[in-house]
C-alpha cells in the first residue's frame, strides 16, 4: 500500500541530520558564494526550514499529490519524481533558486532573472512540471515563509511582474546562502552513491571527499532506540575490523552494503516502506541447523522455505520479496533476538567468504 504524502514527509524528517557540527569541512569550490562561516549558519538554517517544510507537508490538508506510479510493496527504493511529485516540484524549485540565482550584496535575498529558471534543466527531475503546479509550489514555499517578489502566481499561471525576481526569508534571511550551497552541492556533487542531497540537507558532501561511514551511520540510526544503535554501530565496527567492504548508497532509501570480495554479506536498509532493518540473502542455511534453530519461529519458517523467488519456486502466485532475502526489522524488540541474529549471519559469513 502506498504511503500517504504526510507518512512520506514524516520519514523525510526523520532524514535531516539531527546534529550538525559547528565545524564542518567546506571544499573551496563554495568560497564564491561566502566566507565558511556564513555558509555554515545558511545550513544550520536551511536544516531547520526544511524540517518546518516537511511539518507543513505532514499537517496541510490540501491533496498536494497525484502519484504517477506507486513502489512495489516489497521495494526499499521510491522514486520521489514517480510517487511523490509534489515534493520533486519542491526539490527542483528550491535548486534552481539556489543554483540559478544570485546572493544580494547583503546576502539577504537571491535575485533569478527569469521565472523560467524556477524549472530550467536540473539533476531533479526531467519530468515537465505543468503551470498549475508551478504555481502551486510557488505558494506552498511562500506558505512556509518564503517572499517571492515580481511573479504573481495567485491564479493557475506564473506571470512576471518584473524582472529580476527576488527571493528573500525574513524570518532567517542566512537561510539563503544555505540554500544556495545545498543546490549547488546538489548540482554537482550528487551521485549514484550521494542521492537527493537538498532534501536532505547533507551538509557532509559539502566538503567534496568521501564521507566517513561511521559518523553517517550514527545519523541515520539515530531515531532507533539505544541498545539497537550501540547494537548496530559495535556490528558494523566489528566487519570492519575484520577487513571487510562497505559500500554506501544514501539518498531518500539508503542501503549499506557489505561484502567478502565481491560476494554481499549482508546490508542495513533504510527505506520508506520498510523503515530500518537489516537483510541477508543466505543460502548456507542447512550448514549450521543449530544456528537457525536458536532463531525466532517466525524467521525459522522464512529459511525453511527458503531464499529465493517464492512465484519461481512455486510457493506464491504472487511476488512475496523473496528475491531480496531475508529481512530483519530493527524495531522495538530486535534486541530480544539480536544475538541470534548476529551469530546467524556471522555463521553465513563464514561460509560464504570461506569458498
Amino acid at each position: 500500500m502506498k504511503k500517504s504524502l504526510k507518512e512520506m514527509a514524516g520519514f523525510m524528517q526523520k532524514l535531516l541530520p539531527p546534529v550538525i557540527p559547528e565545524k564542518f569541512e567546506i571544499d573551496a569550490m563554495f568560497h564564491n558564494i561566502s566566507n565558511e562561516e556564513d555558509i555554515r549558519k545558511g545550513v544550520f538554517a536551511f536544516r531547520d526550514f526544511m524540517h518546518y517544510l516537511y511539518d507543513r507537508l505532514k499537517t496541510d490538508d490540501t491533496p498536494f499529490d497525484k502519484p504517477k506510479k506507486e513502489a512495489h510493496e516489497f521495494s526499499d527504493g521510491v522514486s520521489i519524481s514517480a510517487s511523490y511529485p509534489f515534493i520533486s516540484n519542491i526539490a527542483v524549485f528550491l535548486t534552481n533558486i539556489g543554483l540559478h540565482g544570485t546572493l544580494s550584496d547583503s546576502r539577504d535575498a537571491i535575485l533569478l532573472d527569469s521565472i523560467d529558471l524556477f524549472t530550467a534543466e536540473n539533476h531533479v527531475s526531467n519530468s515537465k512540471i505543468p503551470d498549475t503546479r508551478k504555481a502551486e509550489c510557488l505558494r506552498f514555499l511562500s506558505d512556509c515563509g518564503i517572499f517571492i517578489t515580481g511573479v504573481d502566481f495567485c491564479g493557475k499561471k506564473l506571470v512576471s511582474t518584473n524582472e529580476p525576481l527576488i527571493i528573500s526569508y525574513p524570518k532567517a534571511p542566512g537561510m539563503l546562502t544555505g540554500l544556495k550551497a545545498m543546490a549547488v552541492a546538489q548540482h554537482h556533487l550528487g551521485s549514484k552513491y550521494v542521492h537527493d542531497i537538498l532534501l536532505r540537507c547533507d551538509y557532509r558532501v559539502l566538503a567534496n571527499k568521501k564521507i566517513e561511514i561511521l559518523p553517517l551511520l550514527g545519523d541515520l540510526i539515530n531515531p532507533l532506540p539505544v541498545e539497537v544503535q550501540e547494537f548496530m554501530t559495535n556490528f558494523h565496527q566489528d566487519f570492519m575490523k575484520m577487513g571487510y567492504k562497505c559500500d554506501t548508497y544514501v539518498g531518500i532509501s539508503t542501503r549499506f552494503e557489505y561484502f567478502c570480495r565481491s560476494k554481499e554479506l549482508w546490508r542495513f536498509n533504510l527505506s520508506l516502506n520498510n523503515g530500518h532493518n537489516i537483510t541477508i540473502k543466505a543460502a548456507n542455511t542447512k550448514k549450521y541447523p543449530d544456528t537457525v534453530a536458536k532463531l525466532p519461529k517466525w524467521l525459522q519458517e522464512k529459511i525453511a522455505i527458503g531464499y529465493g523467488c517464492g512465484k519461481k519456486m512455486g510457493i506464491t502466485d504472487s511476488c512475496d520479496g523473496g528475491c531480496r532475502g531475508f529481512r530483519i526489522s530493527l524495531d522495538n524488540s530486535f534486541m530480544e533476538i539480536s544475538d541470534a541474529v548476529k551469530s546467524w549471519i556471522e555463521k553465513e559469513v563464514e561460509i560464504m567468504c570461506r569458498r
